[in-house]
């Protein structure tokens, strides 16, 4: 029982905001919706600034997401509307041959949408099932249970949750199946798909380097299992934490300071990064290191950097000290997420022994978010600092940075006072369970 003045934003109940938003849509553009998909967000217990890179991320979907209720046209016309009381401006139409919708100044967030609908019909050939019929447009209605720019994914929840209302209501894999069929006829093989299709989506589209993390945790998740995702393949293993989640709970506090991967400050970062790995003659930093890295293969890493600096390498403009600070972020946080791997996949460790490790590990993260990849910022600091001396196990900063959410691991018997804690912080934090939930699907 909560007995402290805490503000949880639960996830609501999928069948009765399903329902609702249908009911809304038919309001809204006096027609029957065809459907109603859902999206989850993600947080990432590791994984942070390296998914570009080829690390390995463990993200899990949560409960918390983007519900999207739409129904096709056949006039090539995308008519788009959100709920959201910030962002809310009535219907806003997007005609086939407009162009990107930032170049008609229409709210950025359209852009995500009409950008996958353009991902959409340049889709790999070899899935024709997917592919959309000539003309396609759609209605859509959209409602999020995500705070916006909390570094919980919304905008990946946002295009995961239209790809596949869009996919459901003009491709021949909706035609062929609805509901739940619709689900259990999306493939493995057609997430990893339809995440591609995403990924393009936002880099191409929207212009935001996302490195893939977001869109393979909501479209790939699993109920109850935490995500290792390989991004030199995005090949998943799905590692069932149930055992940990017996005595401890993932918590995830939204900062009240939104970040926007958008704004240019995240691309400086990765493309400090890049110039390190550009130095390095890799491709990605992943290929820096070995197959099971440790922490001498980071040093040596680090002093062929150096090396390579002292001899006058090419940086492409970028600042010496930069670009190595981003390069320590990037390898240590691989290592970091290779011994999270590793402890969940190899040999058994008891309940708490298993969350001490994983609690050392995330407030590694978070040092190394603070002090190399520099995207972390006061509000954020002190929510670590003071979480972890209430009590908690571990916790860290999630996203891209520069605002969104610390996530923390807490024994149960400790949930009130490290939330009691951080509530003296700031009574407009907000709390969210952070719960390995299922992946995107039809209501």
């Amino acid at each position: 029982m909560r007995d402290n003045c805490a503000r949880w934003l639960g996830p609501g109940d999928p069948e009765s905001l399903s329902a609702a938003l249908a009911t809304r849509f038919t309001q809204v553009f006096e027609r029957e919706a065809e459907g109603v998909w859902f999206a989850p967000g993600r947080a990432n217990l590791n994984g942070e600034h390296i998914d570009f890179h080829g690390g390995r991320c463990l993200p899990m979907a949560l409960r918390h997401g983007t519900y999207v209720a739409a129904a096709a046209r056949e006039d090539g016309l995308l008519r788009v509307r959100t709920l959201d009381s910030q962002l809310d401006s009535g219907i806003i139409e997007i005609h086939d041959d407009a162009g990107s919708p930032a170049e008609a100044n229409f709210p950025s967030w359209t852009t995500y949408v009409w950008g996958v609908l353009q991902s959409l019909r340049e889709c790999d050939p070899e899935y024709d099932e997917l592919h959309l019929r000539s003309g396609f447009g759609a209605d859509v209605l959209i409602r999020s249970t995500l705070p916006i720019g909390a570094g919980l994914s919304s905008s990946a929840s946002l295009e995961c949750a239209v790809a596949l209302a869009l996919v459901g209501t003009g491709s021949p894999l909706g035609e062929e199946h609805g509901g739940e069929d619709f689900t259990r006829a999306l493939t493995d093989e057609l997430r990893a798909v339809l995440a591609q299709v995403c990924i393009r989506a936002e880099t191409e589209y929207v212009g935001a380097g996302t490195g893939g993390l977001d869109q393979t945790a909501s479209l790939r998740g699993a109920a109850g299992k935490l995500v290792s995702l390989d991004c030199r393949d995005f090949t998943v293993k799905r590692s069932d934490i149930s055992f940990l989640l017996r005595d401890y709970r993932f918590i995830a506090v939204e900062t009240g300071q939104p970040h926007e991967l958008a704004d240019g400050r995240f691309a400086a970062r990765r493309a400090e990064s890049e110039a390190a790995a550009a130095l390095l003659g890799v491709k990605q930093l992943r290929e820096a290191l070995p197959e099971k890295p440790k922490k001498p293969n980071v040093e040596l890493t680090l002093e062929e950097f150096d090396r390579l600096v002292d001899e006058g390498g090419d940086l492409g403009g970028h600042d010496a000290g930069a670009c190595r600070r981003r390069l320590k972020h990037a390898l240590t946080e691989m290592l970091r997420s290779e011994k999270i791997h590793k402890l969940l996949f190899g040999e058994a460790h008891g309940v708490d022994d298993t969350a001490e490790m994983i609690g050392d590990l995330m407030a590694g993260g978070h040092t190394s978010m603070r002090d190399y990849a520099e995207v972390s910022f006061e509000v954020a600091d002190r929510m670590v600092e003071t979480a972890l001396s209430a009590g908690a196990t571990g916790a860290r900063l999630i996203g891209g940075g520069f605002g969104g959410s610390v996530l923390l691991l807490v024994r149960k018997n400790r949930v009130d006072a490290v939330t009691a804690a951080l509530t003296k912080l700031s009574e407009q934090l907000r709390f969210l369970d952070a719960v390995p939930s299922a992946p995107a699907r039809a209501v």
